[in-house]
């Protein structure tokens, strides 16, 4: 039987063979309580036009046994052509369990299936920290998805964030696309769900160590992953400060923090203890609104490492703005060391 189960995989109207009819009814009236049996009869009901009768079959051979792949997969199939959202995801998490090493084409399908809404709201009840495939999902979505939104959206449903150390990573490239995207009202109404971030990380900015334990950057401080930019927290004359830097021949972001201003808040103000410049070198605070009804806006500050440049300085926000983006450049000159500043104090007011 099994080289005609082979043929049938290859070539599904081989179920049509006599041959292979003759052995799964055989099959099937020695074995009726068998699942492979009644899956193998259901394909040949299917080869013959017996839609009916396969799925008759299919749905005997699934309650025998949930561990046949062949039976959730034609059963999930026939529950996506109905339109069976519901009993096509029951199938699906059947066979994801039993056959974890063979499903990632499964899994990346179910992942694109998140930007339906109405298999997202079903999806909704399966976001559990003992689910054996709920991370290989999303590690999936955030790779196979165009954008973050169904994904965010999804946790958002489901009303909780599984604190699993595997999704910590994804959890960071979720948070990371929606402020790309500028989707600052989903981002606000799932950040406070995910493990170890705090309600407050979206309306502060400062130096202090608190605001560099957990969270998720760039709502916490981004420092970047760039050996040649980024910056560190140190102590500086017994003080908590922020350094930033850069090193020659360089030149991009080496910060950045997303903050929602509070009420009436008009100005970035921050003050430098220290700093090391470079010839050419430059370095600059630039605001960007990240408000979804609104035209991007940008706004730069003077050159920080120009000469006469104050210790103690302020700029304007964007105007009206709800949610800013507040980066931090710097382009290293030339000579031997970075170029470099120490801020021991940003605040937003």
């Amino acid at each position: 039987m099994l080289r005609e189960e082979i043929a049938v995989a290859k070539n599904p109207a081989a179920a049509r063979d006599g041959k292979f009819a003759a052995l799964s009814t055989a099959m099937l009236a020695s074995s009726p309580l068998s699942a492979r049996a009644l899956r193998n009869y259901g394909l040949h009901r299917e080869a013959l036009g017996d839609k009916a009768g396969a799925r008759k079959a299919f749905l005997a051979s699934d309650a025998v046994s949930r561990r046949d792949g062949l039976t959730q997969y034609w059963l999930i199939n026939d529950a996506a052509r109905s339109g069976d959202d519901r009993r096509a995801l029951q199938h699906f998490d059947a066979i994801l369990r039993v056959m974890p090493d063979t499903t990632q084409p499964m899994i990346e399908r179910l992942a694109l299936a998140t930007a339906n809404p109405r298999a997202r709201r079903e999806m909704a009840g399966f976001v559990r920290a003992d689910n054996p495939w709920f991370t290989r999902y999303v590690e999936a979505a955030v790779a196979k998805l165009p954008d973050m939104e169904p994904l965010a959206q999804l946790f958002v449903d489901a009303g909780q964030a599984p604190d699993v150390p595997a999704l910590r990573t994804p959890y960071r490239q979720i948070v990371d696309g929606l402020v790309r995207d500028r989707k600052m009202a989903l981002l606000g109404r799932f950040y406070p769900l995910l493990p170890a971030a705090r309600s407050g990380d979206l309306r502060t900015i400062g130096v202090d160590e608190r605001a560099f334990q957990g969270g998720y950057p760039p709502v916490v401080w981004d420092l970047g992953e760039s050996s040649d930019r980024g910056g560190a927290l140190i102590q500086f004359e017994g003080k908590v400060a922020l350094e930033l830097f850069g090193l020659p021949d360089t030149h991009g972001m080496a910060a950045r923090k997303l903050v929602i201003p509070p009420s009436g808040a008009t100005r970035l103000t921050w003050t430098v203890i220290d700093q090391s410049r470079n010839d050419d070198s430059r370095a600059y605070w630039v605001l960007r609104c990240l408000d979804e009804d609104k035209a991007a806006q940008e706004v730069r500050s003077v050159d920080l490492l120009g000469e006469g440049a104050p210790a103690r300085a302020q700029m304007a926000l964007p105007r009206g703005c709800g949610t800013v983006l507040v980066q931090f450049e710097i382009d290293g000159g030339t000579g031997r060391d970075p170029a470099r500043m120490v801020f021991n104090s940003i605040s937003i007011g």
